[in-house]
């Protein structure tokens, strides 16, 4: 077989397969109790936030430990627009992401200007400046109390509906993505992770690209964010703790960060690991450290980069036996 023909097959069944994957989660609804949907929705959702950080530590280098910080961000502004006002819901959820955006424009400007470890503590810094903003704010954010009972529209009350919701939003975020990632935008973005010294060299300006980068990630990952206070109606300070931010850098590594895919695969298994574990024990903690440890010796480039990585050598394997023929 030809090398084009061989791409296109390839091309054709990924597709196929992108595909079959989206029929099974329209019709997970018509099989799953409600409370596995609700966890399915959570899964999606925090998938989204993931791949909104990837944006940052898989494509362009940068290693955050505050995303929980921006994901807070788009979940409060949500959340407060509805509980004080009489916006619409449509118009609030847009808030969201939006917020995160600008948030991310004036931390990013503070965090691009270092880099390495320093970049990665100076996020960290901010997100629990966010976290003490929103625990201490007691007369307007409710402080530790959270805000509850966030009034949504009727249809969306239910989590059959809500569900969907999530999913289309959710693909449409994951199909802007993908284009930006495949886009030149992209690709310099992944020539700044493996040398920015040489990138800068050739007339880029790298911070200028690693502050865009930081903003497109801020706006997915307030996205997922208000996704989730509308499903949960509620807001609470943990959402910007930094726990919140090791879960999302956790999911990453699980999945694979130099695979787009990654983030959803590690989401899923992130979320029936934790269901499943901690049936049986209260260790879930321990258990998490284990399975990152067995990741980080065994499977570097994470789950779905270890299935990368056995396809393409099953497919270049073939073509060597067909060209051998």
């Amino acid at each position: 077989m030809m090398e084009p023909e061989r791409n296109r097959s390839h091309t054709i069944k990924t597709i196929g397969g992108l595909v079959a994957v989206l029929v099974v989660f329209l019709i997970l609804p018509l099989f799953l109790p409600l409370g596995w949907l609700s966890l399915v929705n959570e899964m999606i959702i925090l998938a989204l936030a993931a791949c909104g950080l990837n944006l940052m530590l898989g494509y362009a280098g940068m290693v955050s430990f505050g995303p929980a910080g921006l994901y807070a961000v788009g979940a409060y502004t949500t959340a407060l627009i509805l509980y004080y006002t009489e916006i619409p819901f449509g118009l609030a959820l847009i808030a969201g992401p939006v917020s995160a955006a600008i948030a991310s424009v004036i931390i990013g400007w503070f965090c691009v200007r270092l880099t390495h470890v320093y970049f990665a503590l100076l996020t960290l810094a901010f997100a629990q400046i966010i976290h003490t903003i929103v625990f201490e704010w007691y007369g307007f954010t409710k402080g530790d109390d959270g805000i509850v009972d966030i009034p949504v529209p009727a249809f969306l009350e239910s989590i059959t509906t809500y569900y969907y919701f999530s999913f289309i939003i959710v693909c449409i975020c994951l199909a802007l993505m993908w284009m930006i990632v495949n886009s030149p935008f992209g690709k310099t973005l992944q020539a700044l992770r493996e040398n920015p010294e040489r990138t800068e060299f050739i007339g880029i300006n790298v911070r200028l690209y690693q502050l865009s980068a930081f903003v497109l990630s801020g706006f997915f990952l307030g996205t997922a964010g208000s996704l989730f206070c509308g499903f949960n109606k509620n807001v609470f300070p943990n959402y910007a703790h930094w726990m919140k931010s090791t879960e999302m850098l956790v999911v990453c590594l699980l999945g694979g960060v130099y695979n787009f895919f990654g983030p959803v695969v590690g989401s899923i298994v992130y979320i029936l690991l934790d269901k499943v574990i901690t049936s049986f024990t209260q260790y879930w903690p321990l258990v998490l450290g284990l399975v990152v440890l067995a990741l980080l010796l065994f499977l570097k480039g994470g789950i779905a980069g270890f299935i990368s990585e056995k396809i393409a050598a099953h497919r270049e394997s073939r073509g060597k036996g067909e060209r051998n023929v």
